[in-house]
């Protein structure tokens, strides 16, 4: 590459100087006088010969053509009016410099006079100029490098993939054709059933989700039938089959192909009127689990290119062959992928029986300026370079006082060319570059510039000091009590309660006034309460107070085991009476009760009978509403389940589940209670048309109502009562009018 540049430049003038080691580009003009043509003499001088002027006379006749003094220099001048036009050669450019193009993928170089723009290989400004990516990988540019990563939630295969839209199937979708669980139910005298196989969760995609949530339940389906006169009894266990009226319904030998599986990958399995069929499976059909042989491949990228493409595999299995054991010719599976190789990659398979490797393709040549021994671009900001070409600076902790550090980076390799760059700088080590005041922050606005030290708060401002520091935590900033502790203090025989009180107060990092048990500023202690001779001081967490001394005998009725009297609403007696409620009032709720003891009152040890001192058990459910029922109770003396039925199941506006039919459902007798009357069109050629009105049901009761506001229009639509022909008009005066058809407009 070096050689080729030097060939290049050495077109344009410019010669490669070793001096330290690197190549130095040092440019040398042409010899001006030699590259510009000569000046054609005009057409009619044919007796003019061709002049061939110096450099600084053609500059001299383009820009000064009239002297001050009048005089011509007939050997040093051309007359422009007598020779011509004058071709003047501009070369497009003279150094490398002058052809950058701005684009980071290109190389820029000046050849015979001309800038020519070579693509890097492999690099990329956008996506877009990066090859397609594979399966379940989106393309990438990063540093300018193409590269790939994987797409979230993106699959290929498996059992509960979507290979249409490559992500996971949705939940509850089936996964495969296992039969789970069977459910069954009675509609009259028939028995009715259901069957669920695995399904998907909506996340993972390789295997069926074992959650119950997420089965795929087929439709239901009639499996059999109860005598006549007899009706399908429900079994409380709905994987168990139903009853028929005390005597058991005929049980099918099957209801679905998955209950005939014999396990033989050779036979398909069907269940036909009850009775199981087992068929020889296709002669094509695979069977075993264990390859007989395995093959390797490349696949080459789209287009044909040897970068990017991917290493493929697929397997030979046993048939089953025309007899319908697993002994037929050998199967091959279809081809998968097995791995993607990277752009910057190709495909290797020497051996077809074994895996290859995806290696690497050289894109440079190792040992030169940043490209690596493997031939591909060294690093981004490897070191290439000497002098400093960018300084960064930064704090090195984010609290007062922080130092600050700079570093130095001098030109480093790109990462997707061998050119060196004081883009991508290699940079150096940090190192110290000043300190921050105690009270101050440090802050970085720019990287190229130093930081900015500055205070951290304002003065006077709320948890902030004079000298703009942040207050030290649990400074009070407010005179708002918060809460108050106690603690019990002994001294020279007497026992006293001290208290102290809780304000909010500073955080110590920031101007926030907090109410956060780290930081509230507590008062000093002060004396509350003296114990007397018969008390003791007793603490219990951040509150203390002087209770009476082992008041009752330990054991004995409402007495604590350390000698106290028991706690208001103890326990002191056997069961009084029950009380009942209510789970909730919605359908399928259940009856709860709870046992009622008399309680001890908390200042003695007497058992007592007034309510206010009662022991309650917790609520325990006793009964469960069926679906069709809810739990209604009073005064928690009383609770049952009672029937949600608003109506008798089948009769007039009353549905099969005993709840009225919705307004305007249609009812009653067929005949029409109300029509109403219009015409389609003005014009010549209307029409008469009718809206029909019946008796519905009103919503709220089991009548059929034939009153105007409750009426139903079937079917919603205009129906033509006459077609007045393309000669006549249609006249409707009012809704109830019928109309009629004359030649009147």
């Amino acid at each position: 590459m070096g050689a080729m540049i030097a060939s290049a430049l050495a077109a344009c003038g410019t010669a490669a100087v070793s001096g330290d080691g690197s190549d130095t580009l040092v440019f040398q003009p042409p010899d001006v006088k030699s590259d510009i043509p000569t000046v054609k003499p005009d057409a009619a001088d044919t007796d003019s010969a061709e002049v061939a002027p110096d450099v600084a006379d053609v500059a001299s006749d383009v820009e000064q053509p009239d002297l001050a003094d009048g005089s011509d220099d007939a050997d040093d001048t051309v007359d422009v009016q007598d020779s011509g036009p004058t071709d003047v050669f501009v070369p497009e450019c003279v150094t490398d410099t002058t052809c950058d193009d701005k684009n980071l993928c290109t190389v820029d170089i000046c050849a015979n006079d001309k800038c020519l723009h070579s693509p890097t290989p492999g690099c990329c400004l956008t996506e877009k100029d990066c090859p397609a990516a594979p399966i379940c990988k989106a393309a990438q540019c990063v540093n300018n490098v193409c590269g790939v990563q994987p797409v979230a939630n993106c699959c290929a295969s498996g059992l509960c993939c979507d290979p249409a839209t490559q992500s996971a199937k949705v939940p509850q979708a089936p996964c495969n054709d296992v039969a789970i669980s069977l459910e069954f139910d009675c509609q009259g005298p028939d028995i009715w059933g259901r069957r669920a196989i695995q399904g998907c969760d909506g996340k993972q995609t390789a295997a069926c989700s074992g959650n119950v949530a997420n089965y795929s339940w087929t439709e239901w389906l009639p499996v059999g039938s109860c005598p006549s006169g007899s009706l399908c009894q429900k079994n409380p266990d709905k994987t168990q089959f139903p009853a028929c009226s005390g005597t058991p319904a005929p049980v099918p030998s099957c209801i679905s192909d998955i209950g005939c599986s014999d396990g033989d990958p050779c036979t398909v399995d069907t269940c036909s009127s009850g009775t199981c069929k087992h068929a020889l499976a296709d002669a094509a059909t695979l069977c075993g689990t264990t390859a007989t042989y395995t093959q390797y491949d490349c696949l080459p990228a789209p287009g044909g290119a040897d970068a990017g493409g991917s290493m493929i595999m697929h397997q030979q299995f046993a048939s089953c062959g025309a007899v319908g054991k697993c002994d037929g010719k050998a199967v091959w599976s279809p081809w998968t992928i097995v791995q993607d190789c990277l752009a910057t990659e190709k495909c290797d398979v020497p051996i077809s029986t074994e895996p290859g490797t995806c290696t690497l393709i050289a894109v440079c040549k190792p040992g030169t300026t940043c490209c690596g021994v493997d031939g591909q671009y060294s690093p981004t900001g490897t070191t290439c370079g000497t002098a400093t070409v960018a300084t960064e600076y930064q704090c090195e902790t984010a609290v007062k006082g922080s130092k600050f550090t700079k570093r130095d980076g001098v030109a480093g390799c790109s990462g997707t060319s061998a050119l060196c760059s004081a883009a991508t700088p290699s940079w150096g080590t940090w190192k110290s570059a000043g300190t921050c005041a105690y009270n101050q922050l440090c802050s970085v606005p720019l990287a190229s510039a130093p930081p900015v030290c500055t205070d951290v708060c304002a003065a006077g401002t709320t948890c902030c000091t004079d000298a703009g520091d942040w207050a030290d935590q649990g400074t009070k900033c407010s005179d708002q009590l918060q809460s108050s502790v106690s603690k019990c203090v002994a001294s020279s025989g007497t026992v006293t309660v001290l208290s102290s009180q809780l304000f909010p107060g500073c955080t110590g990092v920031d101007g926030t006034c907090s109410i956060d048990p780290a930081n509230l500023n507590k008062s000093a202690y002060s004396i509350v309460k003296q114990c007397q001779s018969y008390e003791k001081c007793v603490q219990t967490g951040d509150s203390a107070d002087c209770v009476l001394n082992a008041p009752c005998q330990p054991g004995t009725q409402c007495c604590t085991a350390d000698g106290q009297f028991s706690p208001l609403g103890a326990q002191c007696a056997s069961a009084n009476k029950t009380q009942y409620a209510c789970s909730n009032n919605l359908p399928g709720g259940f009856v709860q009760t709870r046992a009622v003891y008399y309680g001890c009152t908390g200042y003695n040890g007497e058992c007592s009978y007034n309510p206010a001192n009662y022991f309650l058990t917790p609520w325990v459910e006793t009964t469960d509403c069926l679906p069709s029922e809810q739990c209604t109770s009073a005064d928690l003396t009383f609770a049952e389940c009672t029937s949600l039925y608003q109506c008798v199941p089948g009769t007039i506006c009353c549905d099969g589940y005993g709840n009225f039919m919705t307004k305007g459902t249609k009812c009653g007798p067929p005949d029409v209670k109300k029509t109403n009357y219009k015409c389609d069109s003005t014009g010549l050629g209307g029409s008469i048309l009718k809206q029909e009105y019946y008796a519905a049901c009103v919503g709220t009761a089991a009548n059929c109502s034939t009153v105007d506001a409750d009426l139903v229009w079937d079917p919603p639509v205009w129906l033509t009562k006459q077609s007045c022909g393309p000669m006549n008009y249609c006249h409707v005066s009012g809704p109830t009018d019928p109309g009629v058809c004359n030649s009147t407009p």
